[in-house]
């Protein structure tokens, strides 16, 4: 069972710094939640709510492992990425529990920032046609927010690359390529948006992130070619 948001939230709860709550709201937005359904012959399935501290709040679990360990018989359930499920509850003004030990409730300011912050289109990279070169190293603090917003991935990203890619006669941006598991790969854009935005508000060089397949031409290149992120 993947622990990871809930090893970030107790070192951001630790810390009350601002690098250590990004840290958190970036894996969240990032992760494919489990959202249990309310079952309802001729209705359109709704979230199960749960009242947590005189609250009401949309119940997920950060993967299906815990979502499984959580119920007696098998239910319906929707998987749905992080900054996704934030859009919406801040439509509805409802907050989410996570369901972990201890449980982790998301306030709705907390929901609107993930929304805002993560959820805008971003230029993502694909490789067909460019260049691919070893980069400059970048400053110091763009290597430290790399290495943060990777090792937020946690498991699922197992290998990630900073290369410099050109399309011909244009100029070169960084390129974040990343090695997902499967299961990240279903939500691969959400990702690769998550990671983008994290990176964008370090650094005014043009930067992009790339999710190849780990077999593919571009991984290949990656591997040859990138500076080693994380890992």
């Amino acid at each position: 069972m993947d622990n990871t948001l809930t090893v970030l939230h107790a070192a951001a709860l630790a810390s009350e710094a601002n690098e250590d709550w990004m840290a958190f709201y970036q894996a969240l937005a990032g992760t494919a939640l489990i959202v249990p359904l309310h079952e309802t012959p001729g209705e359109t399935a709704k979230p199960v709510t749960i009242l947590y501290e005189g609250v009401e709040a949309v119940l997920c679990h950060q993967d299906i492992a815990s979502y499984a360990a959580a119920i007696d018989t098998p239910g319906e359930y929707a998987e749905i990425a992080g900054v996704e499920l934030a859009e919406l509850l801040v439509q509805e003004d409802t907050p989410l529990l996570l369901k972990s030990v201890p449980e982790i409730l998301v306030n709705v300011d907390q929901l609107t920032w993930i929304a805002q912050t993560y959820g805008a289109e971003v230029t993502r990279a694909v490789g067909a046609g460019v260049s691919i070169r070893t980069p400059d190293l970048p400053p110091l603090e763009v290597m430290e927010q790399l290495g943060k917003t990777v090792g937020a991935l946690g498991a699922d990203c197992p290998e990630a690359w900073l290369v410099s890619m050109a399309a011909e006669g244009e100029d070169d941006e960084l390129v974040l390529v990343l090695g997902l598991s499967d299961e990240l790969g279903r939500i691969e854009a959400e990702v690769a948006e998550t990671v983008t935005r994290a990176i964008q508000a370090v650094t005014d060089q043009p930067f992009a992130v790339a999710c190849p397949d780990r077999g593919a031409p571009l991984m290949a290149s990656a591997r040859k070619s990138g500076i080693g992120i994380g890992g």
